[in-house]
């Protein structure tokens, strides 16, 4: 489908693909209730509104139960195949059971059943008839369709702000929704039934009341909505320790918030909707078709469910390009008064009601929307009090994107970092990490002798710093880089100093598109494709580490071409880690794995994958490091050592298989990244530790993965296998001062790193820094090392201060 539709297909044409796809079963779903509510009649019983309030409740209980069980159970243990294969079974049993209440209790046509109370009357209301009135009642239905989906789009995407963006919470919001429209329809059912005679008596002053109430209701929300992050911190408290985190708590916290703040909104659209259909079912009093049988609800439940569809479109995509966030949801609000008004006015309610109602409404309406103020809960007062400035922020379908400048007492100081929600990307100033795992796969992946000309894909671009180091030394003619979200694109200027200016180079082709559609789309073949860091625990990144995104990278790739996959060590659980070199393994025969950034904090690991085994020209590798006319560039990012790049390598594909161990891999039929990941504690400590378990797994590299004369090859094993050792020894200390460990101890594995490599760099800025800042440690640190090297003027000057 992605061949065909395109890397980036106009909206139209992803709907009609979509729609084409979902047709037959979303086809005989919307068929459903109508199906139930004639069954019903057939069956004899009695055709009152509150019959069908509840009918209709007790549907979407069912679907907010199915929402959870498929989510939170049936997808986690049987997967994608088995659970739709359970669902099928359910909708058989169903059928089955429906077609023993039709051999048991079916009557004639006709033939009549319980005693009917009489049809709404609606002759004390102004203009009555209102049953009558079908264009009017069509007309409500299905704007409240809009509006009602429109909340719901908008309500996500404030609240995914602040919530885990996990599927389980998506799932929770969708199942609050619906459970939200349920009881308001039930409690509809009670009401008719205290109610009944009066309610029948006045159906549009009832109807009138309920979408002035629904707009009263959403503004009101809003407020709610901007508490969001104390609600969840009342109900599911941080704990002091990552580590103490409790899953399900969380899971109840963020639903029982999604019920404050949207369930009185969601009652109210139950009880209205109830109405709407009681009224639209009511028999004809007069004109053709006039008589007692019962009218069909069909074509108003496909006008309300067409209008719903159109939601995502007009508030998630128009809306959101013109409004914030707290203007949307206050144009619902209005709309569903404006739409209580246009009904009253049609139907003559008087101006002394009319009057009053549209002053109120709109005065408490613009209350609740000021008091409310900005519906952006991602902004973290600390940022404030730290100095950060914001210069630009927007706020999009997939989230609020700003960047933000730190102020010092002289000044903008050239730090800038990009946030997507709740998550930062650092940027600005050197951005060492992200350039590094640019470069690095460019300088391992490449041959530099032979692919001059060639092209690299980045998927995921953020600040632009990992895909502009395509624009480096390579003789690339062309990049492309891949992002998601098009205000994040926008804001690629603003780290012009660290991206190479790819948004204006000629060379880098920008596309706005998701990742795995566009490795479906695209014909090209790359010579390195990047893939960046993805939380796997995020709602559909999960997909972005399956074997059919793997094959699809495969495919891609040039004759010789390397696929490098960076993970997050500090964002993955060590089972989940499995999990991925697993999925990771089964596409690619030949792998290797390198270090990409030298900290305990925040580790990543990159998966180095090929058809063809990888075999690196060492000399022309130490050409384009060690050239001088490229100092500049990677000196302050430590790429300028070939002994430093391989004492980075941990793993071959042996060793790799070896630690993924036996086990399930990650598929779209069995997603299970996505389902098992956001139920692991994640804390501080979760890098160090996945850290720590690779580093005393490492392998050194194989023969093979060199191309260099005997000697050469030779001298870089003895020296890189010394760097290996000084790195394994600056990480322990590193991991032990993280710990909180007695300063002296950690700092003895970084004088022992130094001790044995002193042209290791890394620990030296902590050593000096050690020595500067405590005399004693000083007196032992500095000697030490003098002895080691007598003639490193740097020792020497600190000693000597």
């Amino acid at each position: 489908m992605p061949e065909r539709i395109g890397a980036e297909p106009a909206r139209l044409r992803s709907l009609l693909a979509a729609a084409l796809i979902l047709l037959p079963a979303t086809a005989a779903l919307g068929g459903s209730l109508p199906v139930l509510v004639a069954v019903r009649r057939r069956l004899g019983a009695a055709e009152d509104g509150r019959g069908l309030a509840r009918l209709y409740a007790f549907d979407t209980l069912g679907a907010t139960l199915g929402v959870l069980a498929t989510i939170h159970f049936m997808l986690p243990s049987l997967g994608v195949v088995q659970g739709s294969n359970l669902a099928a079974t359910m909708g058989v049993g169903a059928a089955g059971l429906a077609w023993m209440l039709r051999e048991g209790d079916a009557r004639e046509s006709g033939e009549p059943g319980e005693p009917e109370p009489a049809p709404p009357r609606a002759d004390r209301d102004p203009d009555d008839r209102l049953q009558e009135e079908r264009w009017l009642l069509y007309l409500v239905i299905a704007l409240t369709g809009l509006l009602g989906l429109g909340l719901e789009v908008v309500a996500v995407r404030v609240l995914a702000q602040v919530f885990s963006g996990t599927i389980y919470s998506f799932a929770d919001l969708l199942a609050v929704w619906l459970l939200g429209t349920a009881l308001g329809s039930g409690v509809y059912a009670l009401l008719r039934r205290r109610a009944g005679a009066w309610i029948d008596r006045r159906p549009a002053t009832v109807l009138v009341v309920l979408l002035v109430l629904q707009a009263l209701v959403i503004a009101a929300s809003a407020l709610l909505a901007r508490a969001a992050p104390t609600l969840l911190e009342m109900l599911a408290p941080t704990p002091a320790d990552a580590l103490d985190f409790d899953w399900v708590k969380r899971q109840r916290g963020e639903a029982l918030t999604a019920a404050l703040i949207l369930g009185p909104a969601t009652l109210v659209m139950g009880a209205c909707f109830a109405h709407l259909l009681v009224l639209i079912a009511a028999p004809a009093r007069s004109g053709p078709g006039s008589g007692s049988a019962p009218r069909s609800i069909g074509a108003a439940l496909a006008l309300n469910a067409l209008a719903a569809a159109a939601a995502p479109f007009l508030f998630g995509l128009v809306a959101f390009e013109h409004l914030r966030y707290h203007e949307t949801w206050a144009l619902i609000a209005w709309a569903y008064l404006l739409l209580a008004l246009a009904v009253a006015w049609t139907r003559r309610f008087p101006p002394r009601v009319l009057a009053p109602t549209a002053i109120g409404g709109a005065a408490l309406i613009l209350i609740s929307s000021a008091a409310a103020g900005s519906l952006v809960l991602s902004d973290d007062p600390r940022q404030v009090e730290e100095g950060w400035v914001t210069l630009e922020q927007r706020e999009g379908p997939l989230g609020v994107v700003s960047v933000s400048e730190l102020r010092g007492a002289d000044g903008p100081t050239g730090l800038r970092r990009l946030r997507v929600d709740r998550h930062f990307r650092m940027g600005g100033a050197m951005s060492i990490g992200e350039r590094r795992m640019g470069h690095l796969p460019l300088l391992l992946g490449l041959d530099h002798d032979r692919d001059a000309g060639g092209s690299a894909l980045f998927l995921g671009l953020g600040t632009g710093a990992t895909a502009g180091a395509g624009l480096g030394p390579y003789g690339l003619d062309h990049v492309t880089a891949v992002e998601l979200v098009p205000d994040v694109v926008d804001m690629l200027p603003y780290f012009a100093d660290v991206n190479a200016g790819i948004a204006d180079d000629p060379r880098v082709r920008v596309v706005t598109a998701d990742a795995r559609r566009f490795l479906l789309a695209d014909g090209e073949q790359y010579q390195v494709i990047v893939a960046d860091l993805f939380h796997p625990s995020r709602d559909g990144a999960g997909s972005l580490y399956a074997s059919e995104h793997f094959a699809a990278a495969r495919e891609r790739l040039a004759p010789g071409g390397v696929f490098v996959q960076w993970l997050p060590l500090y964002q993955l659980a060590y089972p989940n880690l499995q999990l991925v070199l697993r999925t990771f393994l089964a596409e690619f025969p030949e792998a290797h794995a390198f270090l990409g950034l030298y900290n305990v904090d925040t580790p990543v690991l990159g998966l180095f994958g090929s058809v063809e085994p990888r075999s690196i020209d060492l000399a022309a590798l130490r050409r384009v490091i060690e050239d001088p006319a490229n100092a500049g560039l990677y000196q302050p990012l430590a790429l300028t050592d070939v002994r430093d790049l391989f004492a980075g390598y941990l793993f071959d594909r042996a060793a790799l298989l070896a630690l993924a161990d036996e086990g399930p891999v990650n598929d779209d039929l069995h997603p299970l990244l996505e389902l098992q990941g956001p139920r692991f504690a994640l804390g501080p400590e979760t890098g160090a530790f996945n850290l720590h378990r690779l580093l005393r797994a490492r392998v050194p590299w194989p023969d093979s993965l060199l191309r260099a004369e005997p000697e050469e090859r030779a001298w870089l094993r003895a020296r890189s296998a010394a760097f290996a050792e000084a790195l394994d020894l600056y990480l322990e200390g590193e991991s032990r001062l993280r710990a909180g460990i007695e300063p002296r101890i950690a700092l003895a594995h970084h004088l022992a790193a130094y001790e044995r490599e002193p042209e290791f760099l890394p620990p030296r800025p902590r050593l000096y820094a050690a020595a500067a800042a405590d005399p004693e440690l000083g007196e032992w640190l500095l000697p030490a090392m003098l002895a080691r090297t007598p003639d490193e003027p740097r020792v020497h000057q600190a000693w000597l201060q």
